[in-house]
């Protein structure tokens, strides 16, 4: 697992807090009122307790909640959520986070969980990423405040190569639809750039590809000057060799805040059992922190 600098007591926090034996069921947020830190998170098939596809316990929601209560994360964008029933499974546990889910057609939706202590406002739905009916799921989009720090904020999860390409035409079929997808985003950052006052925005979420493979799908993002891959070169924390596809994208202006080193993944497979850490997900969170106290630049 990578972790860089003041991280590592932040490991030995969340280490101790898996390892304690507590009845308490509340897990509070607090997040640090001189910083603003934000967590990409797909929860893999988080549902409301019927007919789920990944069923889990009262007590696996419980785990996940407190995996992400050692964040203490202002802003969670999450992935793969199945309704705002689902997401309150996992927040019954937490006490300090409001929580918004894009809900679609489909049961894997984008949410957010927010403190209550920032500013936040829903714009909506971004469609443009449902290039294939029923293949593919909307964005979703926000505004927020913390300090001096106002952005708009895009959570996103493309469409992905699995199990279920079965032939090497339904994975090109796949691939052609992500990179549709891409065009799609850059579309979106080039409407910021040319008609929004917002220099600061961030796009994050499963990518399901990373800039960094070869013949990657997203190189309408990857070759934009506008907007940075903070997170190309993290690995899988399920398979060290393979690439990260959970990705924090943000614009030149953001990049300016980014406190240095802040990136990294919460890997709580080298903290739990592995029949715990199943529960809660095949993917880990990422992480990245900004300083707030800088004038507004837009």
């Amino acid at each position: 697992m990578k972790i860089f600098g003041r991280y590592y007591l932040l490991l030995l926090s969340i280490a101790f807090l898996f390892a304690c034996q507590t009845t308490e069921k509340k897990y509070k947020i607090e997040p640090n009122p001189k910083t603003l830190t934000i967590v990409t998170f797909n929860t893999e098939w988080l549902g409301d307790g019927i007919n789920d596809t990944k069923p889990r316990s009262a007590r696996d929601y419980e785990l996940m909640a407190r995996m992400l209560s050692t964040i203490q994360a202002d802003i969670i964008a999450l992935q793969e959520v199945e309704n705002e029933n689902a997401l309150k499974k996992v927040c019954d546990y937490i006490d300090g986070y409001d929580f918004y889910v894009c809900e679609d057609k489909g049961r894997q939706n984008p949410a957010f969980l927010v403190s209550d202590k920032i500013s936040f406002n829903i714009f909506g739905s971004f469609r443009q990423l449902i290039v294939e009916p029923n293949k593919t799921r909307p964005g979703f989009i926000a505004e927020a405040k913390k300090g001096n720090f106002d952005f708009t904020l895009m959570n996103i999860h493309l469409k992905s190569t699995s199990r279920y390409d079965s032939t090497p035409e339904l994975k090109k079929f796949s691939q052609i639809i992500r990179t549709r997808q891409a065009y799609a985003l850059k579309g979106w950052i080039d409407s910021m750039e040319h008609f929004s006052k917002e220099r600061d925005y961030i796009i994050l979420g499963d990518f399901n590809d990373n800039p960094k493979k070869k013949s990657t799908t997203l190189y309408p993002l990857s070759e934009d000057r506008n907007i940075k891959f903070l997170t190309e070169f993290l690995k899988s924390t399920k398979n060290y060799r393979w690439l990260s596809i959970d990705h924090i994208l943000v614009s030149n202006a953001a990049e300016q805040r980014i406190i240095q080193n802040s990136l990294h993944q919460i890997d709580f497979y080298d903290l739990l059992k592995t029949k715990d850490s199943e529960k809660i997900s095949d993917h880990t969170p990422v992480v990245l922190s900004f300083e707030i106290s800088s004038n507004d630049n837009d």
